[in-house]
């Protein structure tokens, strides 16, 4: 009876060993599917997905440092023999708020949207107060120079005389005046008043470089991008900005809305680059794979901008459309078109991979890698942005010009205005559930292996006891057979000896 009730024991072994088994073994299989499964319906973009919020209202913590170039020998314009020398003023920190509102989604796969970007000054992380001050070029006088360089003679006089009479070529005020306040500008005030500031576009009463974009649901434009829905591979990819698939400011290819708006990204991503559209510039960026990085523990591939971002043509001859007019050297591109025809050019902070030109005509540029490289990293699985540091310069064109008195006798230089820096970064508390994500697959692997390697020792041992009271079973069968024939076993002899036979 106890090995009856030994066996029905070790059977019950081996049926729970082979069920662990096979679950061992469907947990090795299922998880990479289930893993895919979790990234498609948290990743692409629904009012019901994880990554929805994230996007919607950005949880990241980010900030933007201004850094301004003050111009300190002003007076020596018109010196062949000095240049203009600048000394870095900043960094102004704004922590930076993001929001996206009027968000529609449609049949398509797509969604609409428009974004509100907040600022708020942060003291205690700034070098400087926003009453510093800065003296640089004076830009609206400057741009109706600019505007009006290929107009007649006719037309350029008016012009010139109401820019000798209104303006300087340079101006000195606070930091929060050239940034979010703006400042009065005596041309800009005149321009709906006199006929030779008729074809110049001012859409601003004031000038500031960010003048009425803090809390603007409008100055960053409207966007239609892929939700992912129908293919992952395409979340975040912009379809079209201000309604077309293409802006107005370059021609050719460099006029595509490519690549992502910036903040979703598909998983999946490999070692080669990644395309986004800025709508700061207009225009979109391609940035090479060039190293791996841990952030907090994430392994991130990082994506850096190249020369290839700030060349005109002479690098890739695919870049010739974004010249707006004359080819420069590498390391500055013309931003005019998308700045309502001011002079403003583009480039790394400090000419940063910039061709030595540009810094030749100036005093007081320090290009560092390290401070200064635009770069996005993302962990490779899911897309998501780990690490995230905008890195721009906004320059402008001092040019001499024939017909306009107050640019008679200045030298060619591309003066360095301000450079800003945006940051993201994944602080560790969200790192530490990426990890946990990320980790999924393989603490599933590694489940699987133990309940499948658990079920087997199961089985194995299971299967030799029942093999033992098999055994043990058919020696007692045997005995009992012999005993019941009258043949009893024969006992082996003792000392050699043979035992007596019983008579």
């Amino acid at each position: 009876m106890w090995m009856m009730k030994n066996a029905l024991g070790h059977y019950c072994l081996l049926c729970i060993g082979i069920v662990v088994a096979i679950l061992g073994v469907l947990a090795i299989t299922c998880t990479p599917g289930f893993f895919n499964f979790i990234l498609k319906s948290e990743l692409h973009l629904s009012e019901s997905s994880q990554s929805y919020q994230v996007w919607k209202d950005t949880p990241v913590p980010m900030y933007i440092q201004f850094y301004f170039f003050n111009w300190t020998n002003e007076g020596e314009l018109e010196n062949a023999n000095s240049k203009p020398s600048f000394e870095q003023k900043g960094p102004y920190r704004f922590n930076e708020f993001h929001e996206k509102v009027n968000v529609t989604f449609h049949d398509n796969n797509t969604v609409s949207f428009k974004q509100v970007r907040r600022w708020h000054f942060d003291p205690d992380n700034s070098n400087g107060t926003l009453d510093d001050i800065i003296t640089t070029l004076n830009l609206p006088p400057l741009t109706a120079a600019f505007v009006a360089r290929d107009w007649s003679i006719f037309m350029q006089g008016p012009l010139s005389l109401v820019i000798s009479q209104t303006s300087k070529r340079h101006v000195t005020k606070k930091v929060r005046e050239y940034l979010f306040e703006g400042y009065d500008d005596s041309l800009i005030s005149l321009a709906d008043k006199l006929p030779a500031l008729a074809n110049i576009e001012i859409p601003f009463d004031k000038f500031g470089w960010f003048y009425k974009r803090n809390n603007s649901d409008e100055y960053d434009g409207f966007f239609n991008m892929d939700t992912g829905a129908d293919d992952i591979n395409k979340v975040g990819r912009l379809r079209n900005w201000n309604f077309a698939n293409r802006t107005k400011f370059f021609p050719s290819s460099c006029g595509m809305v490519n690549g992502s708006a910036g903040e979703l990204w598909p998983p999946g991503q490999t070692k080669t680059n990644i395309t986004m559209f800025s709508p700061d510039i207009c225009r979109s960026l391609t940035f090479d794979f060039t190293e791996e990085v841990d952030v907090h523990g994430v392994t991130g591939y990082r994506y850096s901008g190249g020369r290839n971002i700030v060349d005109n043509g002479t690098i890739n001859a695919d870049n010739w459309c974004f010249c707006n007019g004359e080819c420069l050297p590498v390391g500055v591109v013309n931003a005019s078109s998308c700045r309502y025809g001011a002079p403003a050019f583009v480039s790394y902070p400090h000419y940063y991979m910039a061709d030595p030109y540009y810094a030749s005509l100036v005093d007081g540029m320090r290009p560092d890698k390290e401070k200064h490289q635009f770069y996005v990293t993302l962990e490779p699985t899911t897309g998501i942005p780990l690490d995230v540091a905008a890195r721009f310069q906004i320059n402008i064109l001092l040019q001499p010009s024939r017909h306009i008195s107050n640019y008679k006798r200045v030298p060619k230089v591309f003066f360095p205005i301000i450079w800003f820096e945006q940051r993201a970064t994944m602080p560790p508390e969200m790192a530490s559930s990426l990890l946990a994500l990320l980790a999924l697959p393989d603490n599933g692997a590694v489940l699987g292996l133990t309940m499948a390697g658990l079920g087997v020792a199961a089985a194995v041992i299971a299967i030799s006891c029942l093999i033992r009271i098999k055994v043990a079973q058919d020696s007692q069968k045997s005995i009992q057979l012999n005993s019941e024939s009258g043949f009893p076993l024969m006992k082996k002899p003792v000392n050699g000896h043979k035992m007596p036979e019983v008579a």
